[in-house]
């Protein structure tokens, strides 16, 4: 039996929790790809080359959607998360940042953007 839901528990099931979770704290909320060769591969580096091999017999290879694997409060990360964007960074680096799925960081940049009453900045000509 699994303790994460969906596609984490699936991944729990084939490479054990402890994995699972160190996988989902680096990389919660984004795209990941398994890859044909585990050797090299980003997922190798995190997770290691044997839960690697596992995840493609078991998953296959492809892109995977991971969800959130968040420890923090969630008034803490979206706070962390808008201030970051309003500093400029890019969607996937506030993701990652914050352990916060890309579509929410989208949907604070919307907000952001709302709130400023303006979809595009004003360029003084």
């Amino acid at each position: 039996m699994t303790t994460l839901p969906g596609v984490a528990g699936q991944i729990e099931q084939a490479i054990g929790l402890e994995l699972t979770v160190q996988l989902l704290r680096r990389r919660g909320g984004t795209q990941v790809t398994v890859p044909t060769r585990p050797a090299g591969s980003y997922l190798a580096e995190v997770i290691g080359v044997e839960a690697t091999r596992t995840l493609i017999a078991v998953i296959g290879p492809g892109k995977v959607t991971l969800p959130c694997a968040s420890m923090r409060g969630a008034k803490a990360r979206r706070a962390d998360a808008k201030a970051m964007l309003r500093a400029g960074k890019s969607l996937l680096q506030v993701a990652l940042d914050c352990d916060l799925h890309t579509r929410t960081v989208s949907n604070y940049r919307a907000e952001i953007e709302a709130e400023d009453g303006e979809k595009q900045m004003n360029l003084p000509l």
